[in-house]
């Protein structure tokens, strides 16, 4: 008897080696503010699915770099284009027009050559998202290419495959979960059609708006020819160090949903708290007020007078850092 006891207490302990993460509005909704610095270079193994899994990143490499932000979508030159955006992703060859909103992050649409905003948004992560997480949607939109009505459809698939701990060329990361992504895109017009497929591994933590790695594969499909590119892109770190002109995550915001108290707690590296804002959707200030602090880093808001909806709080420390998370009025 004691024999098979401890069996059991071993295989208990056993399949509780990995946390399983899940990823929420709170926790992650991407909002304006944040930078990272954006690692590029060649495709790696994304690596087995299923539970409690020890994926090898390490020998992601570096191409390239660049600088991603996530700002107001009116700060932007054609934000006026995508109404109902939260956030716009810039420094990549396309600006990104996102809506974060409770139940997951749709694409609202992108501007680069062309300003393609979306008539029917696709859901790309949905809130909650945890291991076994499957979801499926359909996106459409209609734009002018040279004089030429462009009619784009296309579909979004998405499953969390799986979870454990990853190891990246800046250490080991424990209680991550992986999203394998897929998208097919078709861009018809009279004179040609044009299919675009999209398959990414996106490994995340709870707590923060992107992954720490994504391993990429594209192809092109034009004329009877296609072409495909593999990649990867990582950041370089999970710490929340970051410069004063970037926003890390609020550590904690409870209870939510809320209809009247929020309280809140601010990451570690904080240094007396001065303000904090509350944003709105559509990325307006709906309240905005100097907080007394509790213990330096804990506080409380009154937001008995908002609409029911999502918001965003922000709060900045007399050193200029920043932290936001998002969350929820009933």
């Amino acid at each position: 008897m004691k024999r098979s006891t401890t069996l059991a207490f071993f295989i208990a302990i056993a399949s509780f080696a990995h946390a399983q993460p899940v990823l929420t509005f709170t926790g992650n909704a991407p909002a304006p503010g944040s930078t990272r610095t954006l690692h590029y270079g060649p495709y790696v193994s994304p690596g087995g699915s299923g539970a409690n899994q020890n994926w090898d990143l390490s020998a992601l490499t570096t191409d390239s770099t660049i600088l991603i932000q996530h700002v107001q979508p009116g700060t932007t030159p054609n934000g006026a284009s995508f109404p109902g955006s939260t956030v716009a992703e810039t420094g990549a060859a396309a600006t990104m027009f996102f809506r974060s909103a409770s139940d997951g992050v749709y694409l609202v649409g992108s501007d680069a050559d062309l300003v393609i905003p979306y008539t029917d948004q696709a859901r790309y992560l949905p809130f909650p998202c945890t291991y076994q997480t499957n979801w499926t949607d359909d996106f459409a939109s209609v734009f002018d290419s040279d004089g030429f009505n462009v009619f784009r459809s296309g579909t979004v698939d998405g499953t969390a495959d799986g979870y454990g701990t990853v190891t990246m060329p800046f250490g080991t990361v424990d209680d991550v979960l992986r999203v394998h992504w897929h998208e097919e895109t078709t861009d018809s017009t009279l004179l040609f059609t044009m299919q675009h497929t999209y398959d990414g591994y996106l490994y995340y933590v709870a707590g923060s708006s992107h992954p720490l790695a994504q391993l990429v594969s594209e192809s092109v499909t034009f004329m009877g020819q296609t072409t495909t590119h593999n990649h990867a892109q990582w950041v370089a770190d999970v710490s929340t160090q970051v410069p004063n002109d970037a926003v890390m995550p609020v550590a904690s915001l409870y209870p939510v949903p809320t209809y009247d108290i929020l309280n809140f707690n601010l990451p570690a590296s904080f240094s007396g708290l001065q303000l904090i804002s509350i944003t709105d959707a559509q990325g307006r200030s709906v309240l905005e007020r100097s907080i007394v602090q509790v213990d330096g880093r804990s506080g409380r808001a009154d937001v008995s007078s908002l609409a029911p909806g999502t918001y965003h709080l922000t709060a900045t420390d007399e050193l200029g850092q920043r932290a936001t998370r998002g969350f929820v009025v009933q």
